[in-house]
């Protein structure tokens, strides 16, 4: 085992390839359907918090 390497890593995990992924491109967020203002991305999906006040959020179970 080489000292040198992180914890649990094998020599043949340095020769692992992983693909380069294409830049992903931004796009200009949805306007809300019922304001009109610009939505912002809350818990991995597009929502207004002005129009959804405190409802809206992380899931806390």
């Amino acid at each position: 085992m080489s000292t040198s390497l992180p914890f649990g890593m094998d020599e043949e995990d340095l020769e692992l390839e992983l693909p380069i992924l294409p830049p992903r491109q931004a796009a200009a967020p949805p306007d809300c359907p019922f304001c009109g203002d610009p939505m912002t991305f809350i818990d991995a999906e597009w929502g207004c918090a002005d129009c959804n006040g405190e409802l809206i959020g992380p899931e806390t179970g």
